[in-house]
């Protein structure tokens, strides 16, 4: 299977988990022209002297060893390293599958991303309670005061709804539930420019009501009333979008 070269970040760590690759699927020692071949098989287009190169550089290393004149063969550290790389291009392709199914073509898509924020942030919203003091709900309750201040004074409140499911990111200690919550908030806010009349519902259905209710769920540490006003929020924006 031929590999992608745009997932690394730089042309070494891509010639690297080729050549150990292919070492790793040979059962006897590999010469430099054999090794360009099956390079190139696997989508790494490479000169013989820039193999013999790459070979000697392994051998430094310590991922490659020379077997007399037969060829080089991988190593135990080579093999860990290999899989090190596996792991680490595996990672990358979820990365990047996850940042195209997050960027909306159509507003099915858009239901399919809030959809999953009603689960993502349910769960952040629970760590939020648990875990944050109550100087840090603080910023939460700061957040909604400035949307109703701007609401009383007729000021543009654009930003503001979403600028209080931001902070709840900030608040969560769940790392990882909050890089997944931070990633569909930025395609929400990508939604004005590519779907302008779905962005303005989604701004329509924001009411600052339902926050005072999460904050003041929040503030009261109940959990189970936090994440069901939360539950019932996003419901209500993903209706907004199928009306």
């Amino acid at each position: 299977m031929k590999m992608s070269k745009e997932l690394f970040s730089n042309e070494s760590d891509f010639h690297y988990l080729i050549a150990l690759q292919c070492l790793s699927d040979s059962e006897k020692p590999l010469g430099s022209w054999i090794m360009k071949e099956k390079m190139e098989s696997l989508g790494d287009s490479i000169s013989l002297a820039s193999v013999g190169r790459l070979l000697k550089e392994l051998d430094g290393l310590g991922w490659t060893e020379l077997v007399s004149s037969q060829g080089r063969i991988l190593t135990a550290k080579g093999q860990r390293q290999l899989e090190a790389l596996q792991i680490d291009v595996e990672r990358l392709k979820i990365e990047a599958e996850m940042k195209e199914a997050t960027d909306p073509e159509n507003a099915q898509d858009i239901i399919d991303l809030l959809n999953v924020r009603v689960i993502i942030e349910s769960e952040v919203i629970k760590s939020v309670i648990e875990n944050a003091s109550d100087e840090e709900i603080g910023r939460l309750e700061d957040s909604v005061k400035r949307h109703k201040q701007c609401v009383s004074m007729g000021e543009d409140t654009e930003l503001l709804p979403i600028n209080f499911h931001q902070v709840l990111c900030t608040l969560s200690c769940n790392r990882f539930l909050n890089s997944v919550l931070k990633l569909l908030i930025h395609e929400e806010l990508r939604l004005e420019e590519k779907f302008p009349e779905i962005a303005t519902k989604l701004r329509d259905a924001h009411h600052l009501v339902e926050h005072e209710l999460i904050l003041e769920a929040v503030k009261s540490r109940d959990v189970e009333r936090a994440i069901l006003l939360t539950k019932s929020h996003i419901q209500k924006l993903i209706q907004s979008v199928t009306n």
